[in-house]
């Protein structure tokens, strides 16, 4: 598998203070279900989650990015650059036929509103 990016977990760099830090514990999504700010298969995942519970996803393409019209969008240059690339297996490029990649996605949930 490939990196494509992150978002908390440490490995992106994010404005804070005047410069340019970790993100690792900084930066957390506030998922509304139904509303589609994630793919459809996260919101899947989440079904049944409690606070401080942490699951590994794979989703294929059918219930990923797509779904949720490409969101969560990367901020880092190079995760927008590993989007375009990601979106070139998807639909096939050059001599390269589509390609049905699967994405990973380490999720945690922070706190639950009902």
């Amino acid at each position: 598998g490939q990196y494509m990016y992150s978002k908390g977990f440490g490995y992106e760099k994010v404005e804070f203070g005047g410069r340019k830090e970790s993100d690792l514990g900084l930066d957390s999504m506030r998922v509304v279900m139904g509303k589609h700010n994630v793919p459809v298969g996260i919101e899947n995942a989440l079904v049944g989650m409690g606070k401080g519970e942490k699951r590994r996803v794979e989703l294929p393409p059918a219930v990923g990015f797509e779904t949720s019209n490409w969101m969560p969008e990367p901020t880092s240059r190079m995760g927008k650059a590993q989007i375009v690339q990601y979106k070139r297996k998807l639909t096939g490029f050059g001599s390269q036929p589509p390609f049905p990649a699967e994405t990973v996605w380490d999720i945690e949930v922070l706190n639950l509103k009902r």
